[in-house]
């Protein structure tokens, strides 16, 4: 009996002391099966970004990664060709912890080395899992350098993403205290949240959001001055599978934003798209990763000639936009909706609220919209609407277009007065349409 026990502790601390060797036996494994996915999902979404695994040097208990990013044409963007990190993994029971070095690239060795007397700001930490899960936790040391005689102080702050192998659901958290220019401009308390889940390269589902506590700049005179208090934004992306749209709303609000020598507060917008048809979604965005990936490479072959990439900006911009309108015509289809929805914000004369809603009653080009200046009856069958809009008469001033008709038929302008107040309001219903709780009466 005291041999078998003996013999079974025996195999329990060969196993235990060899597990950090397995765990890094499996790890490799999971963290180049990792890389294969990231590559996959950039080829999918039409970018020719790649990572690439330069060495993985595996120890007993610890190993030593070196790795890079491509950029490819993005490099026009960032002039840069490439980033090299170099990853020192701990082997653990239940995966690997990295710390990620930027030590290999020359343009960061030397920003540290020349700028910030060798202390690197940056600490990247990253966990690989057994399940495959992966975490990156980025923090950033405060630090400050002299950029063009002023003084630029960056505020510590904290990054992390968490992801699966396959890399189609995201989680990410980031809270940074800000930034400083001398006294000209500042920008304080950014905080980000997000979940996110890829149904597609371009189609996602989930939401994010961020927020920040102050901005603000100053200039050389009162005009020149800017400060927003907290800010707000949120956006949610939806995917119906069973209609194959998709839908998004992007939410912005304010305490209050002053310009100058004036100020407004209380401050939100909803703005909204659904029935967004899915498949001819994705053709568009591949269309346009395709078309801004051709601009893109001939930027960078003209990168040190300004007058050539301003003449190659110019020219193609014009191609793009054409073969961008002509894409995008492709999405105009029957239950397409535009909203934006709860605005409202207050300024020194009164509030401004508005509300309005737009949806397609049937699939349309550009070309088919052309008659209803002519004949706005035809924009009955084309469109349903549902508008509301009011703000403060001092607003207007002396405006008689708003509020005479303007269309043989109308029985008001497009506003009303009702005391200190200007409203508008218009609706189709039943196939007519109602401003002002009046008939539009189409000849």
């Amino acid at each position: 009996m005291k041999k078998i026990i003996g013999g079974i502790v025996v195999i329990l601390i060969v196993a235990g002391l060899g597990s950090p060797f397995i765990s890094g036996l499996v790890m490799e494994r999971i963290v180049r099966e990792a890389f294969e996915n990231l590559n996959q999902r950039y080829a999918e979404s039409g970018h020719d970004v790649s990572a690439e695994i330069v060495r993985y040097d595996r120890g007993f208990s610890s190993s030593e990664i070196e790795w890079k990013i491509k950029f490819g044409g993005m490099k026009a963007l960032y002039d840069i060709d490439e980033v090299v990190f170099i990853d020192r993994a701990e082997h653990g029971l239940t995966g690997i912890v990295t710390k990620t070095s930027l030590e290999k690239n020359k343009w960061y060795a030397d920003f540290v080395s020349g700028r910030l007397a060798g202390k690197d700001p940056l600490h990247i930490t990253t966990t690989y899992t057994m399940t495959g899960a992966i975490e990156t936790t980025t923090e950033v040391d405060a630090f400050a350098v002299q950029i063009e005689q002023e003084n630029l102080t960056v505020k510590p702050g904290i990054f992390s993403v968490a992801c699966d192998k396959e890399f189609t659901k995201f989680n990410s958290e980031a809270s940074w205290e800000g930034i400083e220019v001398a006294d000209k401009f500042s920008l304080k308390g950014f905080i980000l949240k997000s979940d996110l889940t890829m149904i597609s390269p371009y189609v996602w589902d989930g939401q994010a959001s961020f927020a920040i506590e102050s901005s603000k700049a100053k200039g050389d005179d009162v005009a020149d001055q800017f400060e927003l208090a907290r800010m707000k934004a949120k956006s949610i992306l939806g995917y119906n599978k069973e209609l194959n749209t998709l839908s998004a709303t992007v939410e912005y609000g304010a305490d209050s934003l002053t310009a100058g020598t004036e100020k407004i507060g209380n401050i939100f917008a909803r703005l909204g798209v659904s029935g967004l048809n899915a498949d001819r979604y994705v053709e568009f965005m591949k269309l346009y990763t395709v078309t801004m990936k051709a601009l893109l490479a001939d930027m960078a072959d003209a990168k040190d000639n300004p007058e050539k990439m301003q003449e190659i900006v110019e020219r193609q911009m014009a191609s793009i936009g054409f073969q961008m309108v002509a894409a995008g015509e492709k999405l105009l289809t029957q239950g397409l909706e535009f909203q934006i929805s709860d605005l409202h914000l207050q300024v020194p004369e009164g509030e401004i609220k508005g509300d309005v809603v737009i949806t397609l009653k049937k699939d349309m080009t550009f070309a088919q919209f052309i008659p209803v200046v002519n004949q706005p009856v035809l924009a009955l069958d084309i469109l349903s609407l549902k508008s509301a809009v009011s703000l403060p008469k001092q607003l207007v001033g002396d405006a008689p277009m708003l509020f005479s008709p303007i269309y043989p038929g109308m029985q008001t302008g497009l506003f009303i007065e009702n005391a200190e107040i200007v409203q508008h309001a218009a609706e189709t219903k039943d196939g007519k349409l109602y401003l002002n709780d009046k008939e539009v009466m189409f000849q």
